[in-house]
């Protein structure tokens, strides 16, 4: 099958979708299937996947969208394609995944975490949006287009597209997936090890990792203030750290943390090609996501049996059962709170890491392109 996988970025090393979409068309191709990613810019150092880079044309951002959705359609047009898969609303493909949410939530999101007496101008800017405003009008005539399968990455996207557009035939969840190395890798006790003793800690000490390309979307903020509190409500009488893995930029975000009296229980380290490294320090992690439609970090723990705190509005609390513990928000300090003081005991933590393990075999990159496959074989035909 010949499959046209369309995504306006490609960079593996940024994570996310990106990362996500290396890993799907690789599995495809494993199994015989000729993938060409379409992106406006990137590359894939990958043989077994081809990457057309369209170019970057346009002017504003909103401009380059739109000669990319016309770029696109002119390339399926003309490419013999049998399935085209978008990640973003392009009017004519065979399938669309909606890997970052619809916009209308994406909308609410950034709405939902300004504070009451902002949320007016952040509501009226946002209205000033250009290309947020060309990105729903594509979705909402890709979602009205009955020859297009809307594939939502959690049932919490499906309620969003039938909320928002009104569409419940054609859709199928098709929920994220993940590569990972075993659990019983050998070379994971000695990342655990390495990295434990760089932090000061011993075996006995809890070690809550986050892991966030956006600081403000990921609630960081909010997370050192519930950290804080939990440390010193254990008085003092831990020696527990957060680490922070990321790429915003660390210097406020660390005299945050000293403001609170745990900026040496604090460090924020910059990006990694290797999560899993942290992963295999961590006890737990924490996500304290605005919005997320199916974090990834979080399966990648899982698969390792590493439990997670999360909010409401992330959809990887789906696939996790008991291996998460889910709280309403952000702000929601006490529960988070709580949840850190579960997380920190070990007898109640292994509980919860036995419930990831159970749920592995449902979070791999293999699951996801069954049904990914089968999800094809329902797409209506196109001329």
């Amino acid at each position: 099958m010949k499959i046209a996988w369309v995504i306006e970025h490609m960079n593996a090393a940024r994570g996310g979708r990106e990362r996500s979409t290396a890993q799907v068309a690789a599995a495809l191709a494993d199994r015989g299937h000729q993938v060409t990613i379409l992106c406006r810019q990137g590359r894939l150092d990958d043989p077994r996947v081809q990457v057309k880079a369209l170019g970057g044309r346009g002017l504003g951002r909103s401009g380059r969208l739109k000669r990319f959705v016309a770029d696109v359609q002119r390339e399926i047009q003309a490419g013999g394609y049998d399935v085209v898969h978008a990640t973003l609303p392009v009017p004519g493909a065979h399938v669309y995944q909606v890997r970052g949410g619809t916009v209308p939530a994406q909308r609410a999101a950034a709405l939902r975490r300004r504070s009451p007496l902002l949320r007016p101008l952040a509501k009226a800017l946002d209205a000033l949006n250009r290309h947020r405003r060309h990105m729903e009008q594509l979705e909402r005539q890709v979602a009205g287009d009955p020859k297009t399968l809307i594939l939502p990455i959690s049932r919490m996207v499906a309620r969003e597209v039938q909320e928002h557009y009104g569409r419940s035939d054609g859709v199928i969840v098709v929920p994220n997936g993940v590569d990972a190395p075993p659990a019983d890798l050998q070379e994971r006790q000695d990342w655990r090890q390495q990295w434990r003793y760089r932090l000061g800690v011993v075996r006995e000490d809890t070690v809550f990792l986050v892991v966030a390309t956006n600081f403000e979307l990921k609630a960081v903020d909010y997370t050192i203030v519930a950290f804080a509190q939990w440390y010193h409500s254990k008085h003092r009488h831990t020696q527990a750290r957060l680490v922070i893995v990321g790429r915003d930029l660390a210097e406020g975000y660390q005299r945050f943390a000293g403001m609170r009296e745990v900026g040496s229980a604090v460090h924020i380290v910059g990006p990694t090609e290797n999560v899993f490294q942290w992963i295999a320090a961590a006890d737990a992690c924490i996500l304290l996501s605005w919005y997320d439609p199916c974090s990834r970090v979080l399966l990648e723990a899982a698969r390792w049996g590493v439990p997670s705190v999360t909010t409401a509005y992330n959809g990887a609390a789906e696939l996790l059962g008991e291996g998460c513990i889910v709280v309403d928000s952000p702000r929601h300090r006490r529960q988070i709170v709580e949840a850190l003081g579960e997380l920190a005991d070990p007898q109640r933590r292994a509980a919860r890491s036995l419930a990831c393990l159970r749920a592995g075999p449902n979070l791999s990159v293999q699951r996801h392109v069954d049904e990914l496959l089968a999800a094809y074989a329902k797409a209506p035909a196109r001329p």
